[in-house]
């Protein structure tokens, strides 16, 4: 017999009468998408995951997530599931340069200042991003964590050195200066306009910040097969931060591997007192 699709149809029936069995792990995670204001003309989208069911007579933690390039808020989504199921809440926040948005937010950067405004309002998304965190009920705004991935370690960096609330941050394959990442995404940026774009950056850049975030634990995690920043400035990048701090490598390339995942939360159950048995 000829097979057609109308007689293989068939081999897709099922059972419609009799309902899934739904067998769920680990603990129920509530999953919120919103849209917060850090200024009049200026929404954030992000992802707010916490435990479904939230203990009253405890505060947890609270973690804020930053992506690196073509990332999303959706990056870290398993991860800060996991985290919800040791009772921890996170923000996952899109950045500028998230997938959907990167093309609008390099050109604006091309020019050094108009990146200087636009990396000063992208602190800012994040710090109103905290107190979005310490408003929510049960959350311990004294146990407020940071991970932040390339770009995202480089302004968590200077988050680090400005906002006090930081109880720790975890810094993922980054460098020092906002100038590196240029280099890296603007080919054409060289020579003379390259050293322009450093010099008027310089006050902003990582390095300096990083330096005052103390007594804010840091820990660096960076790659030995980096594909876009250098082991010298990732040791650079370390040097330069404020103790307590620090720093592992792995054997990976710039987006690390399962190993730095299961560190980094082992870090943060540790720094934020976590509910490690979950």
């Amino acid at each position: 017999m000829e097979r057609t699709a109308d007689n293989l149809r068939p081999l897709f029936d099922y059972d419609a009468e009799r309902p899934p069995a739904i067998e769920i792990a680990g603990t129920d995670v509530s999953v919120s998408d919103l849209t917060y204001q850090s200024a009049p003309d200026r929404g954030v989208r992000a992802y707010l995951v916490a435990p479904a069911e939230v203990d009253r007579s405890k505060r947890s933690a609270a973690i804020l997530f930053l992506h690196p390039g073509l990332g999303s808020r959706a990056t870290f989504l398993a991860e800060a599931v996991a985290l919800a199921g040791m009772g921890a809440a996170s923000l996952l926040v899109d950045a500028p340069w998230a997938a959907d948005t990167a093309a609008a937010w390099g050109q604006a950067v091309t020019d050094p200042e108009e990146a200087v405004r636009e990396h000063n309002r992208t602190v800012i998304d994040l710090r109103r991003g905290i107190d979005l965190l310490v408003a929510q009920p049960g959350v311990d705004p004294d146990r407020i964590g940071f991970v932040g991935h390339s770009v995202g370690a480089l302004f968590g960096a200077v988050l680090a050195g400005v906002d006090r609330r930081l109880a720790a941050a975890v810094l993922m394959a980054g460098t020092g200066r906002f100038a590196d990442v240029a280099a890296v995404n603007l080919p054409d940026l060289r020579g003379e306009r390259l050293e322009h774009y450093r010099r008027t950056l310089a006050e902003l850049d990582p390095a300096v910040w990083v330096g005052r975030a103390a007594p804010t634990p840091l820990f660096f995690q960076a790659a030995l097969r980096d594909e876009f920043f250098t082991e010298e400035q990732a040791r650079e990048f370390f040097e330069q931060a404020s103790e307590p701090k620090s720093l592992e490598w792995y054997d990976a390339g710039h987006f690390l591997d399962e190993a730095a995942r299961r560190d980094r939360i082992a870090w943060l159950a540790g720094v934020l007192s976590l509910e490690r048995s979950r």
